[in-house]
């Protein structure tokens, strides 16, 4: 079963004051974010970006990047049932996703679970359990008591049968609904809930943008210097007659990096995600490592904003070194290299033994 991706981003962000889908989260833009995710999917043929005018360069700057796939850019309408309904229109697929740009954190996984629940039930709505007490509000007072157990917040992308929900919206006649679900729940029948995200949350209020999902995290990793090794730090192979010793290539600058970006997801270290007992990571490249981890990154729609690291070794003189480090960390992290920080200390010739030290700092959303 194949989709085509609705992308709806024509509102007029009245509630934020400014428009929220140009503004930057880290290197990209919400919209960029927002897109992203469904334009690298494999199960995915079209995108559809229903926009505003002033945004189709921004639509088109995002199709640039998949040119293997195909993108639509659409005027959006004056409601965002309007807008689904125009964006519907250049649907063709069996199967559909609607999704909100203002959520730029969608993940690889909430699209599986999405597209799965569509293929077996028909649809996918994702949502998450309502954290705090929920209350009927009339006239300022309370007058209901719902049960909490039963509440949850509806997220997207929220997945249809194509004709199904294009049916749905033609019976619709001139009533706006607040979302997709309602309209088919309506039309078509009850939607089947999938596994959502908090992270998967709606940028609506400035509150909601400043508040958004940084996360920073911090490794270090120590080698020490032995003969007939190669000494490899930042991609790069540093002219000196020992090297670190070790199971890999022994790149202390990418160790620390690795444990960083894995410390700020909330996962274990690098030694636990490539083992040192493993025939596989012998003498490896590591920048083939951060490779595997920056795949974990795009398929959790993890990016990094930037990076800051200290190197630490009395020998030999790294100084000349860190431009071409920052150049190898910029094309593996897919950041600017003005955004990568590394520095070169020595410890006084107070260590007893020869060895480098890094140490890592990255800031992911």
């Amino acid at each position: 079963m194949r989709f085509d991706a609705v992308i709806v981003g024509s509102g007029k962000a009245v509630r934020m004051g400014l428009d929220k889908l140009t503004l930057s989260v880290g290197s990209d833009l919400i919209l960029s974010r927002a897109a992203e995710p469904f334009a690298a999917h494999k199960d995915i043929d079209k995108i559809i970006l229903v926009l505003r005018k002033d945004l189709f360069g921004i639509g088109k700057g995002i199709a640039e990047k998949f040119p293997d796939k195909k993108f639509v850019i659409v005027e959006g309408g004056d409601t965002r049932t309007r807008s689904v309904e125009k964006g519907l229109a250049e649907a063709n697929s069996e199967g559909v996703l609607i999704h909100d740009a203002a959520r730029p954190f969608v993940s690889g996984e909430v699209i599986d679970g999405v597209i799965e629940s569509v293929k077996k039930y028909g649809s996918g709505i994702p949502a998450i359990p309502v954290a705090d007490s929920v209350r009927t509000v009339k006239g300022g007072r309370v007058v209901g008591f719902p049960d909490r157990s039963e509440m949850y917040a509806a997220q997207t992308p929220q997945g249809f049968v194509t004709e199904q929900i294009k049916r749905a919206y033609a019976l619709r006649g001139a009533e706006d609904f607040s979302d997709d679900s309602a309209v088919y729940a309506r039309f078509i029948g009850s939607p089947a809930v999938t596994k959502g995200d908090e992270r998967n949350a709606k940028i609506t209020t400035l509150g909601d943008y400043f508040g958004l999902n940084s996360k920073i995290g911090i490794g270090y990793d120590i080698h020490r210097l032995v003969e007939g090794r190669p000494l490899v730090l930042g991609g790069v192979r540093i002219d000196y007659s020992k090297g670190s010793l070790a199971h890999s290539d022994g790149d202390g600058v990418v160790h620390a990096l690795i444990d960083a970006l894995l410390s700020a997801v909330g996962e274990r270290d690098i030694g636990n995600l490539y083992p040192d007992t493993d025939p596989r990571y012998k003498d490896i490249d590591s920048l083939e490592l951060l490779a595997g981890v920056m795949r974990m990154y795009k398929e959790r729609n993890h990016k990094v904003s930037n990076v800051s690291i200290i190197i630490i070794a009395d020998k030999p003189k790294l100084a000349g070194y860190i431009p071409l480090m920052k150049q190898k960390l910029s094309e593996a992290l897919g950041i600017s290299a003005s955004l990568i920080g590394i520095s070169a200390k020595t410890t006084e010739n107070t260590q007893t033994e020869e060895a480098v030290q890094c140490c890592a700092a990255a800031l992911v959303t």
